[in-house]
């Protein structure tokens, strides 16, 4: 029986959290109606342009129906204000750099509240 190499997970990476921690797409409600009409209303108001770095979005999963101000820091769900049009490269950025802000600051109330 061949050796087999144990998963490797980078240092980087060790502090993600499970996908099974996360609820799923539907959980989240992008499935509703109501969150399909909301991102077909941003998509064709932004004429599926990338608001971040101009690019004209041509398929399907290239353009993203982005919230401005997340929803969980209290942005409107369906409100056309609180949407844009990004591509799939800048929506990684922009969620990336979200989630980097969100871990710094739970990270800093955890420091105030232990005293270090």
């Amino acid at each position: 029986m061949p050796f087999r190499i144990g998963s490797f997970k980078p240092p980087r990476l060790r502090g993600i959290k499970k996908p099974e921690d996360r609820p799923n797409a539907h959980q989240r409600g992008y499935c509703s109606n109501a969150h399909k009409q909301w991102r077909m209303a941003v998509l064709i108001r932004d004429a599926y342009q990338c608001q971040d770095c101009g690019k004209i979005c041509g398929g399907k999963r290239d353009a993203h129906a982005d919230h401005i101000l997340p929803i969980a820091e209290g942005g409107a769900r369906y409100d056309l204000e609180n949407g844009q049009c990004l591509c799939a490269a800048c929506h990684a950025r922009k969620t990336l750099r979200e989630n980097r802000n969100a871990d710094s600051q739970s990270d800093q109330g955890t420091q105030a509240r232990s005293g270090f």
